[in-house]
């Protein structure tokens, strides 16, 4: 479960904090410290996220999760999701671009937890993107409704196992796609949250599209 994962992440931690000690007792060791502090980083930034996940789940499952919609710009949502993983798409060797398909006005809908179905989809896409591969993310405006679509050209998903990947810690078969299951089946639930609808699109590897279409109200 998760807390198992969670135990293994601080275990990854604590293991790369205890080389610290030794490291810095050897001379040039400015390269192998900063390494291990690294890792320990991304230890910390890993398990951050699978407690916001486990808080999530819990309020899932108790029936309260908190979306709270407002006014907000859709485009702006969509330019911050993705420079949120510039960074890491270019160390990837991955093209990551974001586009807004016309000036879309502020529409209701809750900012914060768009984006975190962004960011999730987004995550996703470069996990299982080689190298050389692109990821786009879409937003646009049309009948009554707001579409985001990421797409990618990375592995694809098998048909049988398209809605599966929305279920609360189903893993696909394919050892590269690792993680604790929980991010696609927050995102399902915070877009049900708005009477919305998620789902995939995916041709085994030539790429995977993730399409999200939330209904506005009419007038917006």
């Amino acid at each position: 479960g998760g807390s198992q994962v969670l135990r293994r992440m601080l275990a990854t931690g604590v293991a790369f904090a205890g080389l610290i000690g030794p490291a810095v007792a050897r001379d040039d060791h400015v390269a192998e410290v900063r390494d291990h502090a690294r890792r320990i980083q991304r230890a910390g930034a890993r398990m951050d996220r699978l407690v916001g996940d486990l808080v999530d789940v819990a309020s899932i499952e108790a029936g309260r999760l908190p979306v709270r919609p407002g006014l907000g710009a859709p485009g702006a949502v969509v330019t911050e999701a993705g420079e949120a993983f510039l960074v890491q798409a270019a160390a990837a060797g991955i093209d990551l671009e974001a586009e807004v398909r016309a000036p879309i006005a502020r529409v209701p809908f809750d900012p914060s937890r768009v984006l975190q179905v962004l960011t999730n989809l987004i995550s996703n896409a470069i996990k299982f993107t080689p190298a050389g591969g692109s990821v786009r993310v879409q937003v646009a405006c049309a009948d009554a409704a707001l579409r985001f679509v990421v797409r990618d050209t990375g592995v694809g998903i098998p048909g049988d196992k398209l809605a599966a990947v929305f279920e609360r810690y189903i893993q696909l078969p394919d050892p590269q796609r690792q993680g604790h299951g929980l991010g696609l089946y927050i995102s399902k639930c915070i877009v049900e949250a708005h009477d919305g609808r998620i789902w995939a699109e995916s041709t085994p590897g030539q790429g995977s599209s993730f399409c999200v279409v939330l209904p506005l109200p009419q007038g917006a």
